[in-house]
C-alpha cells in the first residue's frame, strides 16, 4: 500500500509542475569546459540550455521548472569536477566547495526533494 501512496504523491507533484513557468538558474562552472556542460545538460530531461551565453562565463545558465532538476544536474556535474572524491587536490576541493554553497542555496527552493528521495529509495 506504501507505493501506491508514494506513486500518487509523485504523479501529483510533476503534475503541479508540468504548469510552472520556468525558471533561470546560473550554475557555477567550477572549470568544467563549456561543451561538457552543455553535453551534460542534453543528458537531463528537463534542463534547456540559455541561448546566447558567453562560453568563456564562470556560470552556465540553464532553464527549467524545478529546482529539484538543477540539483541533479549539479550532482552529476560534480562527478565531472572531482573524478577521484576520496582523495580530492586542494584546487579540487575548492571546487567541491564552490558546488556545495551552490547546492545550499537552491535546497530552500526544493520542495518535493525529501519525496523524489523515498521515491528512489523504495523503486530500487
Amino acid at each position: 500500500m506504501g507505493k501506491v501512496k508514494l506513486y500518487s504523491r509523485l504523479i501529483l507533484a510533476q503534475f503541479k509542475t508540468k504548469f510552472k513557468k520556468p525558471r533561470e538558474y546560473d550554475v557555477p562552472r567550477c572549470g568544467v569546459s563549456f561543451t561538457k556542460m552543455s553535453n551534460l545538460a542534453e543528458e537531463i530531461k528537463g534542463i534547456k540550455i540559455v541561448k546566447d551565453q558567453d562560453t568563456k562565463a564562470t556560470t552556465f545558465k540553464v532553464r527549467t521548472k524545478a529546482p529539484e532538476v538543477v540539483f541533479s544536474f549539479v550532482s552529476q556535474m560534480a562527478e565531472l569536477v572531482v573524478p577521484n572524491v576520496k582523495s580530492p587536490s586542494k584546487k579540487d576541493q575548492k571546487k567541491l566547495n564552490e558546488l556545495g554553497a551552490y547546492i545550499k542555496e537552491i535546497q530552500p527552493l526544493m520542495k518535493d526533494f525529501e519525496l523524489y528521495q523515498e521515491a528512489s529509495a523504495q523503486f530500487n
